[in-house]
């Protein structure tokens, strides 16, 4: 008859061991989907006077003396498989835990365990490594700022509150990568050189590089591997803490250094080019702690906008707080010229395509050829063809082609049958120019030949039906990879003629470039012209529009009853859009190629493109967060529900919206 009880722990055989019990955290991070991430808590058992683990026990809080005194009964009632032993009972426990310790005490005792506290038993140490070493399938972790040759506590919490104050303060909204500064402290004779990040939303922090080449390598490399410098690429950002290094996150609850939220936690970091990352030394420690003090007085105080979208040149010397003592740091506004030309053309025009949307915008011009010969009732090329619809036929097989180094043979066939093929001129900026003062050449030359091509007088009698017109397509697309590259360049206003010309020729707008548009005007703040273009486009129920038309009004009217309105119809058509602009959400590192109507993705691109001018606009994010909430899901119409490809913005190139 099988037994229907086990014995009592009171009736096992005790043996004169001493066993060890410790409830840690564990060195790791465990994040379900949808929710913070925390780290587990370790109930270890252990024998120490068998070197054998009874038992072990993960948790999300610290055990309750109930639960611990049945772990303890279910160790010594059923010993670990593998291991030559009969459920018997210690003589002794210890307790890393006093107040557990004291806790279970009386339970213990009854059944003859004496119990002690004895803080961190050594042969505990090495099982609980071992485990999360194997639960960190074997990664090594990020040393502590403290192991750092000559690094102390008040150091590390001076950066560190400089790093809290650097972030209530926002630089970011005002700041963008391309804002490079000298920053020299007082102690070292040359500046360094700082980029703020966050202005996309993205990625919060300070990028330092020790050399001007290294920086000018950033603007001119495509990748991000060849843009690190020889001694790595420096930068603190903030994170979030399960990113922090846990020798840190011990050392900051012990010494109790500041940080300004759970999203901020500071995190200076040295990125190698080959090897695990490293921390930065003393001396770049101490230059992070100046700079982040001086950087946004320097841009409240000193740093004016000039009206065309960046600054007006300053510098100043001022004198901050650190742990050492008051130190003096001279900021100097732009700290070069970085080469704009000579920026990759890649990554500039056709940035954040990837392979599946690259392969999509090919597709649709393909689709041309199809519709040309639907149109010419012909199957191929025909005798008395003038030459440049020649050359078009060969760009038409050149979209179809996917080997990338046949599409460029086949635009140079094109141009040698034509030199006024305006689309062979398009491929080349797009897929041949290695920086962006070559491609902007390719698509100068492109207008030019859409011009011959069509003729001072198809201007003249066709404008307001372009791009219906099947013949001013490749026009179209030179003169749209022009005004973008322009823009890139900063020469804003011969980018901003070409857009509006675009709209002038189509105002029916296939290409989307009254998105492109109406970025540049917030971003300009010219608010009267994006007034205008809402009102050119008042159909448009987009969360582009619609939420830009709540930021203007608010602009104008502060939190009126009309601002109110229509941020109530933006919140109704996307409730999506509050999250990211009021930093609910995070923006992802990569933005998706398509967007639905409503859906998140519309949402995270329009916050991306337009973070920046709504944290530009005093009281606006804040207005946007209280009112946002009591608006209801929104649920859109099936017509409106289909993908859509994002359209381009000026900083976005590349993103086509094409129909």
């Amino acid at each position: 008859m099988p037994r229907l009880f086990r014995r009592s722990p009171s009736d096992l055989p005790q043996l004169p061991e001493t066993w060890h019990v410790a409830v840690r955290p564990l060195r790791i991070w465990i994040a379900p989907p949808g929710e913070d991430p925390a780290r587990p808590l370790i109930v270890i058992i252990v024998n120490g006077t068998a070197g054998v683990i009874q038992k072990f026990d993960l948790a999300e809080a610290p055990p309750s003396s109930e639960r611990m005194l049945e772990l303890i009964r279910q160790a010594m009632q059923t010993p670990p498989p593998g291991v030559r032993q009969k459920a018997h009972r210690p003589s002794r426990i210890e307790f890393e835990d006093e107040h557990l310790a004291a806790a279970v005490a009386a339970g213990l005792e009854e059944i003859g365990i004496s119990v002690e506290a004895h803080p961190r038993p050594e042969v505990v140490d090495p099982i609980v490594r071992e485990l999360e070493s194997s639960m960190r399938e074997g990664q090594p972790e990020i040393p502590g700022l403290l192991s750092v040759k000559g690094v102390t506590p008040e150091l590390v919490g001076g950066v560190f509150s400089a790093a809290a104050e650097f972030y209530r303060a926002a630089p970011w909204v005002q700041l963008a990568d391309i804002h490079v500064l000298a920053v020299r402290v007082a102690w070292e004779r040359q500046p360094r050189f700082g980029l703020v990040m966050g202005n996309g939303g993205m990625e919060y922090g300070l990028a330092m590089y020790r050399r001007w080449e290294d920086v000018e390598r950033a603007f001119e490399e495509d990748d991000p591997f060849e843009t690190l410098p020889l001694g790595g690429g420096h930068s603190l950002t903030f994170d979030a803490v399960d990113l922090v290094p846990f020798d840190d996150l011990e050392a900051m609850e012990h010494y109790g250094w500041e940080v300004a939220g759970k999203d901020a936690y500071p995190l200076p970091m040295v990125y190698p080019r080959l090897g695990p990352a490293k921390r930065p030394q003393r001396a770049d420690l101490r230059w992070y702690e100046a700079a982040l003090r001086a950087i946004p007085i320097f841009l409240r105080d000193h740093l004016r906008p000039d009206d065309r979208g960046d600054f007006l040149p300053a510098e100043a010397t001022l004198s901050v707080p650190t742990q050492a003592g008051a130190a003096s740091v001279l900021i100097r506004y732009p700290a070069g010229t970085l080469p704009s030309e000579s920026r990759p053309a890649q990554g500039a025009v056709r940035s954040g395509l990837g392979e599946d949307e690259d392969l999509a915008a090919f597709d649709r011009r393909a689709m041309e050829g199809t519709l040309a010969q639907f149109a010419s009732g012909l199957g191929g090329r025909r005798k008395g063809k003038a030459p440049f619809e020649q050359a078009q036929e060969v760009m038409y097989r050149a979209w179809e082609e996917r080997d990338p180094g046949r599409r460029i043979i086949l635009a140079h066939e094109a141009l040698e049958i034509s030199a006024d093929c305006a689309d062979a001129y398009v491929l080349l900026a797009e897929e041949e120019a290695d920086t962006l003062g070559r491609a902007l050449e390719y698509y100068q030359q492109g207008v030019a030949a859409g011009e011959r091509a069509l003729g001072k007088a198809y201007f003249e009698e066709n404008a307001g039906d372009f791009w219906g017109l099947l013949e001013t397509r490749p026009y179209m697309r030179a003169l749209q990879g022009l005004a973008d590259a322009l823009w890139r360049l900063g020469r804003r206003e011969e980018s901003l003629v070409h857009y509006r010309e675009m709209l002038r020729l189509n105002p029916g707008d296939n290409q989307g470039i009254r998105y492109t548009l109406l970025h540049a005007w917030l971003a300009l703040n010219r608010d009267d012209e994006a007034r205008a273009l809402l009102d050119q486009y008042a159909e448009d129920g987009t969360a582009e529009w619609l939420y830009s038309r709540a930021l203007l009004a608010f602009r104008a009217e502060g939190a009126s009853q009309p601002a109110r309105a229509a941020l109530q119809a933006a919140v109704e058509q996307n409730p999506h859009v509050p999250l990211f602009l009021t930093g609910r959400k995070r923006i992802p590192g990569r933005l998706p190629p398509y967007v639905g109507w409503g859906d998140e993705n519309e949402a995270t691109v329009y916050a991306a493109a337009y973070l920046a001018d709504w944290r530009r606009t005093p009281g606006a994010v804040d207005w946007l967060g209280r009112h946002a909430g009591a608006a209801p899901a929104a649920k859109p119409p099936a017509a409106k529900g289909r993908r859509r490809k994002r359209s381009a913005r000026p900083d976005r190139v590349g993103s086509r919206s094409e129909s």
